[in-house]
């Protein structure tokens, strides 16, 4: 793939579309606090506005991109987008979840006595393990094989359905941040703890670029191409 060949930068354009075409704006968005996934609709000068932010600044930032040779899922086979999806997002998280419940459980019984424990933490990433493994179960075996079959055209209910789901993990994304301090430990913080956030940051950063992989790359062109 001609790594130059993307859509060209302009603050009109959606945090979706920006997401999905330029590797580095979800980097970029996440660090600014600017939702490309369930909120990928809107245009970055919008959401910039929103936040008191320059989007030309913005668009400098994405524009120096460390991460030029990525693939452009916007121009890649829809079966290559899933097998991405399932190989990087699906499968970690089936492992990655229990890990963190376990932790949380460590963390909140060591430290149950000190006010920054972050109470109620494992029972909310059990409630987060459960919606997330329901929900690839349905994509993998009711979206995804319409996809792969051709027939996206005719998925326009499960697609529904996932996209409002979608909308649940971020808001699971955001309870967790109220619950831990925005992801940050105290200082002197156990080892556990400190890894325990560390990775609940990665979670929420592959969260985001797997929702805005589907809702704004892999949703749109199934129920236009096929």
């Amino acid at each position: 793939m001609d790594p130059t060949n993307r859509t060209t930068l302009d603050t009109g354009l959606s945090l979706g579309e920006l997401a999905a075409t330029h590797p580095n704006a979800s980097r970029v968005f996440r660090a600014l606090g600017l939702d490309y996934c369930c909120g990928g609709r809107k245009s970055l000068a919008d959401a910039c506005a929103e936040k008191r932010l320059d989007a030309e600044t913005v668009l400098r930032s994405i524009a120096d991109d460390p991460a030029l040779g990525e693939p452009n899922w916007t121009e890649r086979p829809l079966t290559a987008v899933i097998q991405h999806i399932l190989e990087r997002y699906h499968e970690p998280l089936r492992s990655e979840l229990p890990e963190l419940r376990r932790m949380a459980e460590t963390v909140e019984s060591k430290h149950a006595e000190k006010p920054e424990c972050p109470r109620n933490l494992s029972s909310h990433l059990a409630s987060i393990h459960e919606a997330v493994l329901s929900h690839l179960e349905k994509e993998e075996r009711i979206l995804f094989p319409l996809i792969i079959a051709g027939r996206g055209a005719q998925a326009g209910g499960p697609i529904q359905v996932m996209e409002m789901e979608h909308d649940e993990h971020g808001t699971n994304l955001a309870l967790t941040r109220s619950l831990t301090n925005d992801l940050v430990a105290p200082a002197w913080a156990c080892p556990t703890w400190q890894a325990l956030y560390v990775r609940l940051r990665q979670l929420e950063a592959d969260l985001m670029d797997h929702i805005s992989l589907e809702n704004n790359v892999l949703f749109p062109r199934a129920l236009c191409e096929s």
